[in-house]
């Protein structure tokens, strides 16, 4: 068995390395740049904010989707991309969704648009965003999650799969990723994860009693490389701290509807809870806005916020 097999079914999370073309990555991260002037010009006036919009998602879909503009064959038809997803979802894979994500340095941010979404759980910039614009996923960080979360009542028969397109850095809010955190299957958000970032551990309870002391990784990477994990695993993101912001490219990927047993498969068997939720999250009120203050992003990168340690299971 290759290692990113074992990895895969142990941690739920794979590292496969640096194994695309940085060329035509620093190419297609320049194509992007010449679509738009990146900074507070991305952003609507707070009149027309208050007037005509509440704080909802909106993000890309077919015909808003700046991926649908560039040939993404260098990363689609890449020898190591095909055979991993072929290993983990079956020869017939599809792609779900892609898109661009674009990690936001807080200097970009309007002074009104900073206060309203300092607080956010999940600060998707989106619905600040000028429609025009919108064809691409902005954040100033995201609280710990499953990709789940976004369909109910679905098996995670689907993996996420990111792109670094350029080297990224501790203050390019680099992804943060929970290896192990699938174990306790399908759970509710917000999840109660406490984080020690003094040494490198986090506690994790699925509220029914069950508890795991895990290691987490910020994914610190270099252009070309592809990191992928289950849809049950979970992940975040800090603020961005460097005035340079962070563009990568995010893809959701779902198993073949080909008959056999493919990694994804064997992964989930080990799993002895739940595997899909109807109600996959209560931080949202009746307006669909989010309710909580998030514990992740913001200051908390340079905190020496302490958890008492428990016993591993």
């Amino acid at each position: 068995m290759q290692d990113f097999e074992s990895d895969f079914l142990n941690d739920g999370f794979v590292n496969l390395g640096s194994v695309l073309d940085k060329t035509v990555c620093h190419e297609l991260v320049k194509k992007v740049y010449e679509t738009r002037n990146f900074g507070p010009e991305l952003f609507i006036e707070e009149k027309q904010h208050k007037d005509n919009q509440k704080p909802t998602k909106k993000n890309p879909g077919p015909g808003i989707n700046l991926t649908e503009k560039f040939n993404l064959d260098f990363i689609e038809n890449n020898n190591s991309f095909k055979n991993a997803m072929t290993k983990v979802l079956g020869p017939d894979y599809k792609i779900m969704l892609k898109k661009f994500i674009v990690g936001v340095p807080i200097n970009w941010l309007p002074e009104w648009v900073n206060e309203e979404t300092k607080d956010l759980m999940a600060a998707n910039l989106n619905s600040w965003i000028k429609p025009e614009f919108q064809d691409i996923t902005y954040f100033r960080g995201l609280d710990f999650h499953q990709d789940i979360i976004d369909h109910k009542s679905r098996f995670p028969d689907f993996i996420t799969l990111y792109v670094y397109l350029e080297d990224v850095d501790m203050g390019m809010s680099p992804l943060v990723v929970i290896p192990r955190s699938h174990i306790f299957g399908a759970t509710k958000f917000p999840h109660d994860v406490k984080i020690d970032w003094d040494v490198n551990n986090c506690i994790y309870s699925d509220r029914r009693k069950n508890t795991a002391n895990l290691n987490y990784k910020f994914l610190t990477g270099n252009s070309g490389q592809i990191y992928f994990w289950s849809a049950l695993t979970l992940h975040g993101t800090q603020s961005q701290t460097a005035v340079k912001p962070r563009i990568s490219l995010r893809y959701l990927i779902e198993r073949s509807k080909t008959s056999g047993e493919f990694l994804i498969d064997k992964l989930n068997k080990t799993i002895n809870f739940e595997l899909s939720l109807d109600v996959t999250r209560n931080d949202l009120n009746g307006a669909g806005e989010s309710t909580k203050f998030k514990p992740m992003h913001g200051k908390i990168l340079k905190s020496s916020h302490k958890t008492k340690k428990r016993k591993k299971t």
